[in-house]
């Protein structure tokens, strides 16, 4: 997703990405079945995290959404300038002329530029009469972005440890 050079290139790759994330959960269910007796109650505490957790949760839900109906699961929001004092404790401004949303005169403390190009941003979907927002949190922790790389990176981690666990558990082995 990070290399994609355009924005459909982008949102094909999450969707991939979202798909790939059940492929893994489903293969792993069917590589144990062998062992359900026993894989099935171990496998209780992630699958309720599936369910619980606000990044687990989503990325399921968008899944879902991308598969089975015809919503978006991303939009581009709009780049934007921001500006701040260089110093943190703020500063002063004497004179601040903008035009057209650039600043054509600047007379005080110095102050930085911050550009953000427009970017994707995952978006709010419905399922089965049920509306699923972009996560905040994963694992207790805050999320502080909405972007879907960001949010596969954090997804993919989880579901890389939920194999490991269960090669690990089930097989002896582990990469």
């Amino acid at each position: 997703m990070s290399g994609a050079k355009s924005f459909g290139q982008f949102e094909a790759e999450w969707r991939t990405f979202l798909n790939c994330l059940e492929k893994a959960w489903v293969k792993t269910e069917r590589a144990c079945q062998p062992f359900a007796a026993t894989f099935q109650p171990w496998q209780g505490q992630f699958h309720h995290m599936r369910k619980k957790d606000m990044l687990l949760r989503y990325l399921k839900q968008a899944r879902d959404a991308d598969n089975h109906s015809v919503q978006d699961i991303t939009k581009i929001a709009p780049g934007s300038v921001g500006y701040h004092f260089v110093n943190p404790a703020g500063g002063y401004i004497k004179e601040m002329r903008v035009v057209n949303g650039l600043v054509e005169h600047y007379e005080g403390d110095p102050m930085v530029a911050e550009v953000r190009p427009p970017h994707p941003v995952a978006v709010r979907v419905k399922n089965n009469g049920e509306w699923y927002d972009p996560p905040t949190s994963h694992l207790g922790q805050p999320v502080n972005t909405s972007h879907p790389a960001d949010l596969a990176r954090l997804g993919l981690t989880y579901y890389q440890s939920f194999v490991a666990q269960a090669e690990r558990k089930f097989f002896g082995s582990a990469p």
